[in-house]
C-alpha cells in the first residue's frame, strides 16, 4: 500500500511540476528550486521527489548540470515525449481498430505520437503498461479492464496522480468514472433500437446474444437495459431464457467463432416460429449468420439478426448485416481531443467532460418485415 500511495505522490509532484513549466512559472533555463525546498513544500520524502524529478528529466522538460544543480530546460520544443499512451482490449479488433485510428488521425494532427498496447481484458496487464509507461508519456487513453466490476489498480494510481485520462467505451460508471473523462456510445438506446426493430419486424421470439464471460459488463448491461424496455413496449415478457450465453474462445475476432459454433442452437429456436436475434456485437452476429446459412436457415424468413458496431465488414456483399451503428472513429477521434486540450492548457482548471455518443440503426439483409417476406 506504501509503495502505491508513494507511486501516486511522484506522479502528482511531477503533473504540478510540468503544468508549472508550461505555465511559464518556473521558465526555460531558469534554476530550479532546490531539492530541500521541494521536499518541504510537497511534504514527501527525498526518494519521492527524486523520483518525479527523473521522469521530468526523461521527459525531456528539466536538465542537470553538474555541479549547478537542475535546470529547467532550455527549450520545450526538446521534449523527448509527446506521447499517448492507448491501451485497449486489441488492437486488431474491428472494433477498437477503428477507435485507435480516430486517436491517431487526432493526435497526430496535433503532433502527438502514441504508444499502442493491447490488455486483453487483463487487469493485470493493464496495470503493467500503466506502470511502465506512466513516467514516459503526457498521458492515457484506455478501454478499461473490469476487477468485480470496479476499475484496476492502475486506472486508481492514474487518477490520484493527477496525469490526464480519458476513458473510452467499456466504462464503468461509479464515484472515480464521475470525476474523469470518458466517451462512451450510447449503448442503451443502442439496445433499445435493436429491439424496437425485431419487435416492429414481426418477430415474437426475440433472444440476445451475449459471451457468458462479458455479461456483467457496463457495456453489455445498458445494451440488456434498453433491450428489454424496447421488447416491453411491445408487450413481448422477458425472461433471462431469452438470454442465451456463448462461449469465450474467440475474443481476438470479437466472438465470431463463438456466434458460429452458437448456431444450431439459435437454429432449433426457430422450429415452430421465426425468431429475432440481437447478437452483441457484429463479429459475433456475422459468425452466426455463416453458422446458420451451413445449417440451411432462411436469414431474415426463420431468423433475422441485428448486431450492434457496424464494423466494416458488416456492410459489405454476402454479409449485409443489419446493426446498431456507432461512430467508432470518432469516439477515437473526442477522447485525443480531450487529452490535447487538456496538456495544451494545463494551468487551467478544463472541467471533465462525459461524453455519450449517439447511434442509430442501420436496417439491412438480415432483418425484414415478416409480412412482406412471407407474402
Amino acid at each position: 500500500m506504501n509503495n502505491r500511495h508513494n507511486t501516486a505522490q511522484h506522479r502528482r509532484i511531477t503533473e504540478i511540476i510540468k503544468r508549472r513549466i508550461i505555465k511559464g512559472t518556473y521558465t526555460a533555463d531558469e534554476k530550479m528550486p532546490s531539492e530541500n525546498d521541494l521536499v518541504k513544500e510537497f511534504k514527501v520524502s527525498k526518494h519521492t521527489l527524486l523520483k518525479a524529478l527523473n521522469a521530468l528529466i526523461n521527459q525531456g522538460f528539466i536538465i542537470r548540470r553538474q555541479g549547478s544543480g537542475t535546470f529547467v530546460a532550455p527549450s520545450l520544443s526538446a521534449r523527448k515525449n509527446k506521447k499517448i499512451a492507448v491501451i485497449v482490449y486489441h488492437s486488431d479488433n474491428p472494433y477498437y481498430s477503428k477507435i485507435i485510428r480516430g486517436i491517431e488521425n487526432y493526435a497526430s494532427e496535433k503532433d502527438y505520437g502514441i504508444i499502442l498496447c493491447n490488455s486483453r481484458g487483463s487487469a493485470e496487464k493493464e496495470n503493467e503498461y500503466i506502470r511502465r509507461f506512466a513516467d514516459e508519456v503526457d498521458g492515457f487513453i484506455i478501454s478499461p479492464a473490469e476487477v468485480n466490476s470496479e476499475y484496476s489498480v492502475g486506472i486508481k494510481n492514474i487518477f490520484e496522480s493527477e496525469v490526464p485520462l480519458v476513458l473510452v467505451s467499456n466504462t464503468i460508471i461509479n464515484q472515480l468514472t464521475a470525476q474523469t473523462n470518458y466517451v462512451i456510445p450510447d449503448d442503451c438506446t443502442g439496445g433499445f433500437f435493436a429491439g424496437k426493430h425485431l419487435a416492429e419486424c414481426g418477430y415474437k421470439k426475440i433472444t440476445m446474444l451475449i459471451c457468458k464471460e462479458n455479461i456483467e459488463k457496463e457495456t453489455v448491461r445498458e445494451r440488456l437495459k434498453g433491450f428489454k424496455l424496447a421488447l416491453l413496449q411491445f408487450g413481448i415478457s422477458f425472461d433471462n431464457s431469452m438470454i442465451l450465453e456463448v462461449s469465450n474462445e474467440d475474443p481476438d475476432n470479437g466472438y465470431m467463432l463463438d456466434g458460429y459454433k452458437a448456431a444450431p442452437e439459435i437454429a432449433r429456436l426457430s422450429k415452430d416460429e421465426p425468431c429475432g436475434i440481437f447478437a452483441i456485437g457484429d463479429s459475433m452476429a456475422i459468425g452466426l449468420l455463416k453458422g446458420l446459412r451451413e445449417l440451411g436457415i432462411n436469414v431474415p424468413g426463420q431468423i433475422g439478426i441485428c448486431g450492434f458496431d457496424d464494423i466494416e465488414l458488416a456492410s459489405q456483399w454476402g454479409v449485409e448485416l443489419t446493426t446498431i451503428a456507432q461512430d467508432t472513429i470518432s469516439i477515437g477521434e473526442k477522447s485525443a481531443e480531450i487529452i490535447t486540450e487538456i496538456l495544451a492548457h494545463p494551468a487551467e482548471n478544463i472541467p471533465q467532460q462525459h461524453i455519450i455518443v449517439p447511434v442509430g440503426l442501420k436496417a439491412r439483409k438480415t432483418t425484414g418485415n415478416l409480412k412482406n417476406i412471407f407474402k
